[in-house]
């Protein structure tokens, strides 16, 4: 596949809509943000990957498989999520192992404590599908297109995605968030299919951060 020129529009897109949204959010109200705030700003970036949808299939003339979304073989999709959860867990619990090793501690930032909880399952929502089509089906595909090299791509994909958590969650964040997407980018490498990785990640968040609210 050549990369076009609104493809650099659309790598561009993809690296700079979450922190780029979050800033903007976060200069002009604070840290803490509203029920209301949140909203609009997981809504924000909701619209423009669809933007980003739209550049693949209208400005780049390709197919939405072009990124890894399928939409045929649930089967085998949900199969696979359970698959993609599982082994991420186990990235996780070590990435806290390390974390606590090295002493450090997640950040303390208790922005979802103000929130209602069907605010908190929309980050979720828009966490999984936002960060796996920007960070990985669109930067992986493209990038390794650009470069010719899938490690490469990894590389610039995965740095930033786990840095993306640095705010609100420390070093420690990083740390989890980096092993959490190695997982992803393998599992997208293997069968590259989108839909898995989106549902594995919105659930994963999802049951960390909704499921033990209904036990409170």
């Amino acid at each position: 596949m050549k990369i076009k020129p609104i493809t650099y529009l659309g790598i561009l897109l993809s690296y700079l809509t979450i922190s780029g949204v979050n800033w903007i959010f976060k200069t002009y109200n604070g840290e803490q943000l509203n029920n209301a705030q949140v909203v609009a700003k997981e809504f924000i970036i909701l619209a423009l990957v669809g933007v980003l949808l739209i550049l693949v299939v209208k400005g780049e003339k390709l197919g939405l498989d072009s990124i890894g979304l399928k939409f045929e073989g649930w089967g085998k999709s949900l199969l696979l999520t359970l698959a993609i959860m599982a082994s991420t867990v186990v990235a996780i619990i070590i990435g806290v192992v390390i974390s606590q090793w090295m002493g450090w501690s997640f950040g303390e930032s208790k922005a979802f404590d103000a929130l209602s909880l069907w605010t908190v399952t929309l980050v979720t929502i828009r966490a999984g599908v936002a960060e796996e089509v920007f960070m990985r089906g669109y930067l992986l595909e493209r990038l390794t297109t650009l470069f010719g090299n899938k490690w490469f791509a990894i590389a610039l994909s995965l740095l930033p995605f786990a840095l993306l958590h640095y705010p609100g969650q420390g070093w420690a964040g990083v740390l989890v968030s980096f092993n959490a997407g190695a997982v992803l980018t393998a599992f997208y490498f293997w069968k590259r299919d989108l839909k898995a990785n989106i549902l594995a990640h919105f659930l994963i968040d999802f049951i960390a951060n909704v499921v033990p609210a209904w036990f409170v």
